[in-house]
């Protein structure tokens, strides 16, 4: 690490002990491990003794003020114990806006290992999440493109999930078992991104062959 950023990291921290983790702070006690990144800075909160992460989402307002964001930059998630939270404090709204659309959860091959197919990771469970969210997909796509009203919030999260899922999936298995429940389900190559398109070696043509089930 250059000085520079240790130093950027030891003032977020000093401002979070002199603000939030006073006495009189709304977070008294609590202990922030930060690290400076391009778009802000991120953090581990460590909560103090009766605090929740409900009380750290509580005081957004407060962390903004504080280190000078703008309003509805914080993103705050929280670990199982409830007794930790990671912050991202983002120098834009549009940053953090951004980050809540990302496509949580995504298939990380733990959910479940039941039925193994091509790689250890991958389980029916996978497949059956990434069908369900192809055919939700599918049904935005096809009303896009027939003229029907389409809310767009909801047609741009089923393509980041579904995308999420084919990527996630791709890293452990067979780019021919995705493609063929992608067939199955009828995406259109045209609904694919490009570089999916290409990773997949998805078909082209107007009428692609269905695989026989095997």
């Amino acid at each position: 690490m250059t000085g520079s950023f240790q130093n950027a990291c030891a003032e977020l921290r000093s401002v979070w002990d002199r603000t939030i983790a006073a006495a009189d702070g709304p977070l008294p006690g609590s202990v922030l491990d930060p690290l400076v990144t391009p778009q802000g800075w991120c953090g581990h909160v460590r909560l103090a003794a009766g605090q929740t992460a409900a009380k750290l989402m509580a005081a957004a307002g407060d962390i903004q003020e504080a280190y000078g964001l703008p309003g509805k930059s914080i993103v705050v998630r929280t670990f199982d114990n409830g007794g930790e939270a990671f912050l991202w404090a983002y120098s834009t709204r549009s940053g953090a806006d951004y980050h809540l659309g990302w496509p949580h959860p995504v298939l990380d091959g733990t959910e479940f290992i039941d039925i193994k197919r091509e790689s250890a990771g991958t389980t029916l469970f996978d497949l059956v999440q990434l069908t369900t969210w192809a055919r939700a997909y599918k049904e935005s796509w096809i009303a896009m493109r027939s003229g029907r009203p389409v809310d767009v919030q909801q047609f741009v999260r089923r393509l980041a999930r579904v995308r999420a899922g084919i990527l996630d999936i791709l890293a452990r298995a067979k780019p021919r078992q995705v493609k063929e429940l992608l067939l199955r389900v009828g995406i259109d190559h045209e609904s694919l991104p490009g570089d999916l398109v290409d990773a997949l070696d998805y078909p082209k043509d107007r009428d692609p062959t269905i695989p026989i089930p095997r």
